[in-house]
C-alpha cells in the first residue's frame, strides 16, 4: 500500500499552521476574557461603574491636601438658616425670619466693644457687610428697621382682621356680610405686605450685599441647613466619608472572612469547626447589637491616635472596627462553602499529586478561582457599610466631628418637622445614587463572571 504523504494547499501551508499555533498560545488580554467582555456589553452596569468612579474622584479630591472642600468651608455659615435650594424663594414667614435674624446680627455687631472689628468678621462665606464704618452702617440699619416696623403693622393688622374672621365664624349667628368684609380687609393686605417685605429685604441687601460670584451661587445650590452651613458641601464632603467607611470595610472585611472561609472549606476538621462556631456565635446576636456595643466602647475608650494625635472617638476608627468585626461572616460562609467545592476539583488534585504543599494550593489555587466571589462580596459590603453608618450616625455612635450622610439625617430631624426636607433629601439622594449604582455592578459582576451564569 502507497504511504500517504501530508499535502500542503496555499490554505493550509506551514507557515499558516505555525501562525495559527503561536495565535492559540497566546495568552488572551484582560479585555478578551469572557467575562470582562460581557461586562462591557452590559451598558448600565458600564454606567453604574462610571458613577462610582466620578464618586471615588470626588472622594480622593476632598481627602488629598489642600483638598477640594476644605473643612472649614462645610462648618462655615453661608446664609440664614433653612434656606431652600436651586433660588425657591421660602415661605414668607421665613423670609421674614431670614430678614429678621441677619438684622439682629448686624445690630449685635454694631453693639460690640469694637464694632469695626465685629462688622469685620460678621460674613457668610463670601457675602459680608458692605462697610465696616459703624456710623454708616447704623444709618442704613435705622432704615431697615423702618421698614420692619412699618411690615410688622401691616401683620398685625391682617392677623387682627383674621382673627376677628374666625371669631364671626364661630359665633353663633354669623352674619356673612361681615364675614365677606373681614376677608376682603385680610385679603387687600396681601400685596402691600409682599411689597413691604421685599423693600426690607432689599435694604438687608444693602447692608451685607449678596455676592452674584459662582462659588457663592454653588454653596447655596442645595440650601442652607438650620445652622445656616452649605448642604450641598456638606453632602459631596460626605462622600469623602462614605467611599473611606465602604472602601476600608469592604476591603477589611473580604479578606478576613475569605481566607477564614476558604481555610475552613479547605482544610475541614478543626479548622472548619473553629470557624464555623465561631461565625454562628457571631451571626447569632443581631448584627445592630454588635454595631453600637463595639462602636460604643472602642468610641469610649480613652485612646488617641498617634499619627493624627486625636481622641480614637473622633476618628472613624470606631466605625471600622464595628462593621468588620460583623461583616465578615458573610463572605466568610460563600467562600467556604466555594472552597469545599473546589478541592475537589481535578487541578487541585493535579497540584496535591504533584508534592504541593496545603497552604500553596490555598493561596493559588483555591483563592484566586473564587475572586468573583470577593468582587461580589466587596460591592454588596461596601453598601452595606453606608446603609449601616446612617443607623450609627442616627443614633449618635457613628460618625464624630465630620460630616457624613447619616450625621445629616440626623441633624435634619427638626427640619423635617417643619417641613424643610433639603437637608434629608441631599443625603438621600446622594446616598441613593452610589448605592443603586453598586447594586447594578453587584449583578453585573456576578452575572458576567460568575460560572452558573456565564453562557
Amino acid at each position: 500500500m502507497a504511504r500517504k504523504h501530508a499535502t500542503t494547499t496555499p490554505d493550509n501551508s506551514p507557515t499558516d499552521l505555525l501562525a495559527a499555533r503561536a495565535g492559540a498560545a497566546r495568552p488572551q488580554g484582560f479585555f478578551d476574557l469572557p467575562g470582562v467582555r460581557k461586562f462591557i456589553r452590559n451598558r448600565p452596569a458600564v454606567f453604574a461603574l462610571a458613577v462610582i468612579t466620578v464618586f471615588f474622584a470626588t472622594a480622593l479630591a476632598v481627602m488629598i491636601p489642600p483638598g477640594l472642600i476644605p473643612f472649614d468651608d462645610v462648618t462655615e455659615r453661608v446664609g440664614p438658616g433653612k434656606l431652600p435650594g436651586f433660588g425657591i424663594q421660602a415661605p414668607q414667614s421665613t423670609r421674614l425670619d431670614h430678614a429678621e435674624r441677619l438684622l439682629g446680627e448686624v445690630e449685635k455687631a454694631l453693639d460690640a466693644s469694637n464694632p469695626e472689628e465685629a462688622l469685620s468678621r460678621l460674613g457668610f462665606a463670601e457675602r459680608e457687610v458692605f462697610s465696616t464704618d459703624p456710623d454708616i452702617v447704623g444709618e442704613h440699619l435705622d432704615d431697615a428697621y423702618a421698614i420692619f416696623d412699618e411690615l410688622d403693622e401691616l401683620l398685625i393688622e391682617q392677623d387682627d382682621a383674621i382673627i376677628a374672621l374666625d371669631d364671626e365664624l364661630d359665633a353663633d349667628e354669623p352674619d356673612q356680610a361681615t364675614i365677606d368684609d373681614l376677608r376682603a380687609q385680610a385679603a387687600a393686605l396681601d400685596q402691600p405686605i409682599a411689597d413691604k417685605l421685599g423693600a426690607l429685604e432689599a435694604a438687608v441687601a444693602e447692608i451685607i450685599p449678596v455676592p452674584d460670584s459662582p462659588a457663592y451661587k454653588l454653596r447655596l445650590l442645595l440650601g442652607t441647613d438650620a445652622q445656616g452651613r452649605s448642604i450641598f458641601l456638606r453632602a459631596v464632603y460626605a462622600v469623602k466619608t462614605a467611599v473611606q467607611i465602604g472602601f476600608v470595610t469592604a476591603v477589611l472585611a473580604v479578606l478576613i472572612g475569605g481566607v477564614l472561609g476558604a481555610a475552613a472549606g479547605y482544610f475541614g476538621g478543626w479548622i472548619d469547626h473553629c470557624v464555623v462556631w465561631l461565625y454562628s456565635t457571631v451571626s447569632a446576636i443581631p448584627y445592630l447589637v454588635w454595631l453600637i456595643v463595639i462602636a460604643y466602647v472602642v468610641r469610649e475608650a480613652p485612646y488617641r491616635v498617634p499619627v493624627i494625635d486625636k481622641p480614637i472617638g473622633q476618628t472613624l476608627i470606631p466605625v471600622y472596627i464595628a462593621f468588620v468585626m460583623t461583616f465578615w461572616v458573610g463572605p466568610c460562609r460563600v467562600l467556604r462553602g466555594e472552597a469545599m467545592k473546589i478541592k475537589g476539583l481535578d487541578y487541585v488534585q493535579s497540584a496535591t499529586a504533584v508534592g504541593a504543599g496545603p497552604v500553596r494550593i490555598l493561596m493559588c489555587h483555591v483563592l484566586p478561582n473564587t475572586l468573583y466571589l470577593l468582587f461580589i462580596n466587596f460591592s454588596l459590603l461596601f453598601v452595606g457599610a453606608i446603609k449601616a453608618e446612617v443607623i450609627l450616625s442616627f443614633l449618635g455612635l457613628g460618625v464624630q466631628g465630620q460630616p457624613s450622610w447619616g450625621v445629616m439625617i440626623r441633624d435634619s430631624k427638626d427640619e423635617v418637622i417643619t417641613a424643610f426636607f433639603w437637608q434629608i433629601g441631599a443625603a438621600t439622594a446622594f446616598m441613593f445614587v452610589l448605592v443603586l449604582a453598586f447594586n447594578i455592578l453587584s449583578d453585573a459582576l456576578q452575572d458576567a463572571f460568575d460560572p452558573k451564569h456565564v453562557g
